[in-house]
């Protein structure tokens, strides 16, 4: 493809119209890309009542098989596929995957098909919606990747406020494979044009340069960059420490798969042992609110953690949001039926700005840590860590409250993590920084 010679403007111009359209179509697409990571929440209640009232855990294994799928696939194929396939064929080959799993979930009947179905899933999820994304904003901008970074995230928060509304309300009246089959419309359509109408794989293909890079410093290829290669990186103390501690936030944030089943039995209704579909309306319509301010929080705090990365720094950004989750894990156990009302909505906006940082983090941090040189392949590798988390977490939750009876001893554990999670990142990234700053010396001498 013949491209244009790239205009060699300084980093301290503001964002080009075309750094803005690659934005909104990285937003548009993560909207699909929300199904794995909120939406599918919404519809676990209904298959659970009607499928497996008696075996939510071995249901629940299912989502654990997704995101396993979703940690292979990075590691196993994208790291092959996308050098040869580029980020516009991968987007597309994995949207369809995702749509073929969705519509196996849709007609599952026994707990082996929705297993089933989860892989493909996460199989399409692991090649498109998480590998491919955060290579554009890479590719694309240099100075001011918080912003870009939380502004293509907060795609996520809008899907999840479409299926906040969505799913609910479709479920109820016609039943969760309706809800799941219309979702599966919206999760191809949408992406697939926006990748094809919007998205261009690398600035200089419209004879751009990274927003924020400067041509008098070396060439706009990440081989002339500096940063560790893939072998490199993997022999770094520091690139697993903040591995480690993405996964660890990753099993916390699992309690976001509890949280609608939590609500449901202890919280919302002032008697949780009737049907869904025979709750009072209103009660009804309270549960729908607390998700739909839950999803309104992601779409707000995505962009916003961003920016303030950007802005105060990734070190304050992160307690102050995790910090904020905090203390909605420390409320849980007093959010009973009758509560006040004010609190509840409270927390659930306090549990979004900690959850946004799921997305939002582990792209700047491994940035940080290993530096542009080979962000796409080290990202195949990195990206993984999140779902490694949730994979783990989400069966650990369902046990916590097997050997207890409770998630209580899972909402005390949380905040001590949360805690660790953003002051050990943070020192990882910094000390990962400055050892390949030095290397880079050493090697420029």
């Amino acid at each position: 493809m013949a491209t244009s010679t790239p205009s060699r403007t300084g980093p301290a111009r503001g964002f080009s119209r075309w750094h803005w359209r690659i934005m909104l179509g990285g937003c548009l697409v993560m909207m699909g890309g929300s199904i794995v990571l909120s939406g599918l929440s919404f519809i676990h209640p209904y298959v659970i009542q009607e499928l497996f009232p008696q075996r939510n855990g071995a249901f629940l294994w299912y989502y654990t098989f997704t995101l396993l799928s979703i940690v292979l696939s990075m590691m196993l194929l994208g790291r092959t596929l996308f050098p040869k396939l580029g980020a516009k064929r991968m987007m597309y080959l994995g949207t369809s995957l995702v749509t073929v799993g969705m519509l196996l979930f849709a007609s599952s009947t026994e707990v082996w098909h929705f297993y089933l179905a989860g892989i493909v899933l996460g199989t399409g999820y692991g090649l498109s919606f998480h590998l491919v994304p955060i290579i554009w904003v890479n590719n694309w901008f240099v100075g001011g990747k918080g912003t870009a970074i939380g502004i293509v995230m907060g795609g996520t928060g809008v899907g999840g406020m479409l299926w906040s509304l969505l799913v609910p309300m479709v479920s109820s009246s016609a039943g969760w494979r309706a809800a799941m089959l219309l979702a599966a419309v919206i999760v191809f359509v949408i992406p697939v044009l926006a990748t094809w109408l919007l998205m261009r794989d690398t600035p200089q293909e419209v004879g751009l340069l990274p927003h924020g890079f400067d041509p008098a410093l070396s060439s706009p290829d990440p081989a002339n960059q500096p940063g560790q290669l893939y072998h490199e990186a993997l022999r770094s103390p520091w690139l697993w420490l903040v591995y480690a501690m993405v996964i660890v936030m990753g099993m916390v944030h699992a309690g976001a798969q509890v949280l609608a089943i939590y609500l449901q039995g202890t919280s919302i209704y002032s008697d949780p042992t009737l049907p869904l579909k025979m709750q009072p309306p209103e009660e009804t319509a309270f549960f729908s609110m607390l998700m739909i301010v839950w999803t309104l929080g992601l779409l707000a705090f995505k962009p916003l953690l961003g920016w303030l990365n950007d802005r105060i720094g990734m070190l304050v950004t992160m307690l102050v949001s995790l910090g904020m989750q905090a203390l909605t894990f420390l409320y849980l156990p007093y959010m009973v039926y009758g509560s006040p009302a004010v609190l509840m909505f409270v927390a659930m906006i306090f549990m979004a700005a900690g959850m946004s940082n799921g997305t939002v983090q582990p792209p700047l941090l491994l940035s940080g840590t290993v530096g542009q040189r080979d962000f796409g392949k080290i990202w195949s590798f990195f990206g993984t860590a999140y779902f490694i988390g949730l994979a783990l977490g989400t069966p650990l939750w369902g046990l916590v409250r097997d050997l207890s009876g409770s998630f209580l001893p899972g909402f005390r554990a949380a905040p001590v993590l949360l805690m660790l999670v953003g002051l050990l990142s943070w020192w990882g990234m910094k000390q990962g920084h400055a050892a390949y700053l030095r290397r880079a010396g050493q090697e420029g001498r």
